[in-house]
């Protein structure tokens, strides 16, 4: 494509992505696979003193992970390889807190990588740094053993493309991760590698600053690393426009509220409407999706979250199965190039685009008759780095042009739904840009609106996991579950809710029954008060007892 582009005397604006990127960014829909001995405690994170006698999958067949995510319209699936219980899902040689050791006795890493090459499925890695079983953790000799394990998995499981790590409970450990980066290069020179904190300045993506599922708008991938390293959440969700970085985001959650499995949850599973509203807020907001689906105790991914993600496919392609924008005649600015005009933009060949030679072009499309849309999808040629900055789509009718949505960010893909709109013409206006835009795909669809209310049940949260620590006490919730109320019988307190990798504070003061700001992406708090209490604290989300 460079050689394409340079054809046409088109240069990147600022910084833009590398073929890492660009392969990333083809994926479409990812899949994490959220497995370990969390599954049979039924815990969202283990403290590392677990047995491996507790990991026994009664039915464990990867290849049915696999067939599950190829009928979900999945690309690619990351596998936790280790959480942050530190039991390993591989034979590793450097634990025996491991698969070996366990009543399964198998190499779950080897049938999930050659289940997913069997399905045309793309395989990454999940690996916790912070690895609560292993005693040298935290200590210069860890950054040794992490290592050797980065090596085993990148060098026995074939081709790897996706290297994830997080930052739990790593925000005061001293790692060495250019060691550990350049050990990934050296071995797998084309894997992606995700990561947070002081991995910042090696990333090719990033967290996008929540773990519900939802990107910002905009949602530019330019960004500087010290938000990455600072973990600025409400940065990481838009991004930056003119970062000296380009480090996307990708914007993960899970189909239930846990990361891992509980029988307790099979009535919470995302429904397929929920499904279509993530990837409106990641995919069509210049993301890529990163999907949970936990095994449950056979080893299996449950009948419920598969049978949704199949009938999301289905909807998906659906809503985008006919481009409404084919049967206009199209009028557009000047292009740079009769081989780059605007009827590129009905094309989805990717080496076909629309190259202005203005720096604010409209695109018109005009029908022969009404037509009623209610969603709409626009591409830049992201190769050549965020151009476009502000966009406007207007809609004809009566005479008269009225703007239906103003937006920012293009990127890769933006798309939208909205009420349905009949019109007799739609116009596309770059009202903002850098650099003379140039796009890849318009289209127009009709299908995605829906009315159907989501929900988010009210009243006090259940099934909570309550433990002492200095001061205080942790709340694990099962789960992603959104709250703004707590009940501890206490004369003061502070309360922290826990973003994926850090607490932020969302209250300090009186005790008793206290309400803050909803907290929308979170699974654990922290309380801390000075005074002794043998009180359990009760979570509220919405209605609390008078």
């Amino acid at each position: 494509m460079e050689n394409l582009f340079a054809q046409y005397g088109l240069t990147p604006w600022g910084a833009a992505p590398n073929h890492r990127h660009m392969e990333w960014y083809r994926r479409g829909k990812m899949a994490f696979i959220h497995f370990t001995v969390n599954t049979f405690t039924d815990r969202e994170w283990g403290d590392g003193t677990e047995s491996p006698a507790v990991f026994d999958p009664s039915e464990l067949d990867c290849r049915q992970w696999a067939k599950v995510l190829k009928e979900g319209g999945f690309t690619t699936a990351i596998l936790t390889a280790k959480h942050h219980d530190g039991f390993c899902l591989w034979d590793t040689a450097y634990t025996e807190h491991c698969v070996r050791n366990s009543p399964l006795k198998r190499d779950v890493v080897r049938e999930f990588t050659d289940a997913c090459r069997e399905f045309g499925i793309k395989p990454g890695i999940y690996l916790s740094p912070w690895d609560r079983h292993e005693p040298c953790w935290g200590t210069e000799e860890y950054n040794g053993y992490f290592n050797g394990q980065i090596t085993e998995l990148l060098t026995n499981y074939g081709k790897i493309w996706e290297f994830w790590w997080d930052g739990a409970g790593s925000t005061e450990a001293r790692y060495d991760w250019k060691q550990w980066v350049d050990t990934i290069r050296r071995l797998q020179p084309d894997c992606i590698l995700w990561g947070a904190l002081g991995s910042a300045e090696y990333l090719d993506c990033r967290w996008v600053g929540n773990e519900e599922g939802r990107a910002g708008d905009p949602c530019y991938a330019t960004i500087e690393t010290d938000i990455i390293r600072e973990e600025i959440c409400s940065v990481l969700n838009h991004g930056i426009r003119g970062g000296s970085r380009f480090i996307p985001a990708e914007t993960n959650t899970s189909i239930r509220p846990g990361w891992f499995y509980h029988a307790s949850q099979d009535h919470q599973v995302k429904t397929v409407e929920q499904l279509v509203d993530y990837w409106f807020h990641s995919a069509g907001r210049n993301t890529t999706i990163l999907l949970n689906l936990p095994p449950d105790r056979r080893g299996l991914i449950h009948e419920i979250d598969a049978r949704n993600v199949r009938l999301w496919k289905e909807r998906m392609d659906g809503i985008f199965a006919r481009n409404l924008a084919e049967g206009a005649r199209l009028e557009a600015s000047d292009t740079i190039h009769p081989d780059c005009g605007a009827e590129n933009l009905l094309n989805s060949e990717d080496n076909a685009f629309y190259a202005s030679a203005v720096r604010n072009p409209e695109v018109v499309l005009t029908f022969e008759k009404p037509v009623t849309f209610d969603c709409f999808r626009v591409e830049e040629v992201i190769e050549l780095g965020h151009r476009v900055h502000g966009f406007a789509l207007d809609v004809l009718q009566e005479g008269e042009w009225k703007t239906l949505l103003e937006r920012k960010c293009i990127g890769f893909c933006y798309a939208d739904r909205f009420a349905p709109v009949t019109a007799d013409a739609v116009r596309l206006r770059i009202t903002d840009a850098d650099a003379d835009p140039v796009l890849r795909f318009l289209g127009l669809y009709n299908g995605a609106w829906t009315e159907e209310e989501k929900e988010q049940t009210e009243g006090e949260l259940t099934g909570l996991t309550v433990e002492p620590i200095q001061g205080g006490v942790t709340v694990d919730l099962g789960g992603i579950f959104p709250y703004d109320g707590v009940i501890w019988d206490v004369p003061e307190m502070e309360i922290y809710a826990f973003n994926g990798t850090r607490y932020e504070k969302v209250y300090a003061g009186p005790g008793g029954a206290v309400r803050f700001a909803p907290v929308t992406g979170s699974y654990k708090l922290k309380l801390l008060t000075l005074h002794k209490t043998d009180s359990l604290p009760r979570v509220f989300f919405g209605r609390m007892p008078e």
